[in-house]
């Protein structure tokens, strides 16, 4: 099967952080990650789009020295500032009505789990 070009998606509210628009709104749109634009998929993925377009794939095991993950920080760094209880809430019930993400997003789960139980000192155990 061929993967297609990545494009953006909108997920559910919940995966975004919240701002407030022109009118004194809450809107929820505004991405969890430093300079990320969008979600993306390809087809078979889902993902972060940044700013330069490249991709993150969720889930996605990249050697380090392959320059997928090149410049990333630590896996707590990455979700500093996050709500994560409402992350992992929203991700499980994400997963829960699209199943064919549960195994792209299994591990990701675990880590934010135990990151979300142990606090930042667990990244030393996730890496």
């Amino acid at each position: 099967m061929q993967t297609m070009a990545a494009r953006q998606i909108r997920l559910p509210d919940r995966f975004y952080l919240s701002r407030t628009d022109g009118s004194g709104r809450e809107v929820h749109d505004v991405m969890p990650w430093e300079d990320a634009v969008a979600y993306a998929t390809d087809g078979e993925r889902v993902g972060i789009q940044y700013a330069d377009g490249r991709v993150v794939w969720l889930g996605d095991a990249s050697p380090a020295g392959d320059g997928a993950a090149a410049g990333m920080g630590s896996f707590a760094e990455d979700f500093e500032g996050v709500n994560l209880d409402a992350l992992v809430s929203g991700l499980r019930a994400y997963v829960d009505r699209h199943p064919v993400l549960k195994s792209v997003w299994a591990e990701d789960l675990q880590q934010l789990d135990s990151l979300r139980a142990h606090g930042p000192q667990a990244d030393d155990q996730l890496s």
